[in-house]
């Protein structure tokens, strides 16, 4: 079973304001991405801080971190205490130009020999650690690499058999500052 976990962010700094919050059609991002999600029959959880947590309503799954301040890495391993049997989606919030399309071609190209699959940007060839499924076969890298306090998920990836498909730039946008928000703005919001 694959399960998703809509990563919320930590402080946005870099942004100014909390990218979880950005509004999308109107409503806020982890909104928009959640309905995408379950629409699409999934169990959807979001991965968040205390704070957040209080401001997401309790309609919601909620995965509040376990672990502090060490990026990504600790809302997935929050979620793999959760359920460890399944199958994990990590669909980063800042991601504003994603679309079901991308989503399915991800699901679809998952294979039991792989621990993990992600997409490849086309230009940068860079994989897209907030966008990938993590198989079961990849926690225990996971867990090592979180004990050791290395808490980069591209270590992760490189680690475990990886299927990387090719993406595109269009949906691999991450939105970290205000220049790329007003940017993207015209392509996708």
């Amino acid at each position: 079973m694959i399960k998703c976990l809509i990563l919320t962010g930590g402080g946005s700094s870099r942004m100014g304001e909390e990218k979880y919050l950005l509004e999308d059609n109107g409503a806020p991002q982890y909104q928009h991405l959640y309905e995408m999600l379950t629409a699409q029959g999934l169990p959807v959880y979001i991965s968040c801080n205390e704070r957040q947590a209080e401001v997401i309503p309790d309609t919601y799954n909620k995965l509040v971190d376990a672990y502090d301040q060490i990026g990504p890495i600790g809302g997935l391993a929050t979620a793999i205490a959760e359920d460890a049997k399944s199958s994990w989606l990590v669909v980063a919030c800042d991601l504003m130009g994603l679309t079901p399309e991308a989503v399915t071609g991800l699901i679809s190209a998952n294979a039991p020999e792989y621990d993990i699959i992600t997409y490849q940007h086309p230009e940068s060839r860079f994989y897209e650690t907030t966008l990938t499924i993590y198989n079961p076969g990849a926690f225990i890298v996971l867990k090592r690499a979180i004990r050791k306090e290395v808490y980069s998920l591209q270590d992760i990836l490189k680690k475990c058999a990886t299927k990387a498909i090719e993406g595109s730039a269009g949906f691999l946008v991450n939105v970290n500052t205000r220049e790329d928000r007003d940017t993207s703005r015209g392509s996708f919001l």
